[in-house]
């Protein structure tokens, strides 16, 4: 299964590579692969949960620390992905040391 999901995201890597024509004439949209794609990682991601927790915590922490300049063209808050960030590190501690009392 492991070898499977390797070749899906090497195929869909390379064609999203190619030229646009040539997508074309196969039949797809460059769109569609990159969706195609984005869907592959993440569930390979969410098979291995802790993989996932730490993209996710470095994905947060950078976005917690874009310039001025990326905040204004694309709209992000920085204190949202910062409040993300504190609830991904606060309550797995919080869920562990619940289960103990």
């Amino acid at each position: 299964m492991k070898s499977v999901l390797i070749f899906i995201i090497l195929f869909l890597t390379i064609a999203i590579n190619l030229p646009h024509g040539m997508i074309a004439r196969m039949g797809f949209d460059a769109n569609v692969l990159i969706a195609a794609l984005i869907a592959v990682v993440l569930a390979g991601l969410l098979r291995q949960r802790q993989l996932f927790l730490i993209i996710l915590v470095v994905f947060c922490a950078l976005a917690a620390n874009v310039p001025d300049e990326m905040v204004e063209e694309y709209g992000l808050d920085p204190d949202y992905f910062l409040g993300i960030l504190i609830a991904l590190v606060i309550l797995p501690m919080g869920a562990n040391l619940s289960s103990k009392y």
